[in-house]
């Protein structure tokens, strides 16, 4: 299978990564700086940000995962709001600083909350501050990741509202739709239009385990069907951690 694969590059095994990248042509996506030790910490940013800086490889097509943990964008208690924009506007200035081409963002929606309110309220927000995001970082791409959502509807709705802003798009984490019980190929078919960005790996389709792609039980040969038939052009992440699993996982996808 031919794709244009990102993978995680782990900072304490920097030179097996880059060995990977180059036999691979793989692009990097950091996810250092979504932990709190890390963006928490001046010193401990700043030490990332100078050794991935001065690595001499291609940075064109690298991305960042931004913050995700308890970040809540759009809460209605304004401190918890505030906090939660600077570090997903630190998640954006960090990826500008390593010259990234986007920085992927989960929804923040509410596990299981689907009532019509509540969806009025999230969407509503959501445009709104990813509008002002967009603005504020033209020459950087925002993909919105389906994280919890049972269907595409809700993030379908949002870039349909933020169709103005040519660099949101959509991050489809394949693994993710996976564990709904909304056929793959009905993400796949609805995100089409707005896909910029991929996530994949595998579980045992009741857990996300990010397990190495072929280690668990999705179903890759209709990954590959779904891939040829859309004939998305983005990046796609191995979403896996580890030198071992990393290199497994893109064997195991170039013999598809």
């Amino acid at each position: 299978m031919k794709a244009r694969w990102s993978i995680i590059p782990d900072i304490g095994d920097i030179d097996r990564c880059l060995s990977l990248a180059q036999e691979y042509d793989t692009a990097f996506e950091y996810n250092d700086f979504f932990w709190p030790y890390v963006y928490e910490d001046k010193d401990e940013t700043e030490k990332r940000i100078g050794l991935y800086e001065k690595l001499e490889r291609d940075k064109s097509r690298d991305t960042l995962h931004g913050v995700f943990y308890d970040i809540a964008m759009i809460s209605t208690d304004s401190v918890i709001r505030k906090r939660s924009r600077e570090l997903v506007e630190q998640s954006m200035d960090i990826a500008c600083r390593l010259n990234c081409k986007g920085v992927v963002f989960h929804t923040g929606r509410l596990a299981g909350l689907d009532t019509d309110e509540y969806n009025r309220i999230w969407l509503d927000g959501m445009s709104g501050y990813m509008s002002e995001l967009s603005d504020r970082y033209k020459g950087i791409h925002i993909y919105i990741e389906n994280t919890f959502e049972k269907n595409p509807d809700p993030i379908v709705d949002l870039v349909k509202n933020l169709k103005g802003h040519d660099n949101v798009y959509v991050c489809l984490d394949y693994a993710h739709a996976c564990l709904t019980e909304t056929e793959p190929a009905k993400w796949y078919d609805a995100f089409s239009p707005y896909i910029g960005h991929m996530h994949i790996n595998d579980h045992d389709m009741r857990s996300d385990l990010h397990l190495a792609a072929g280690d668990g039980k999705i179903d890759y040969n209709e990954f590959k069907e779904l891939v040829d038939k859309y004939g998305t052009d983005v990046n796609m992440l191995i979403e896996v951690n580890g030198y071992e699993r990393i290199k497994r996982s893109l064997r195991f996808l170039r013999e598809l």
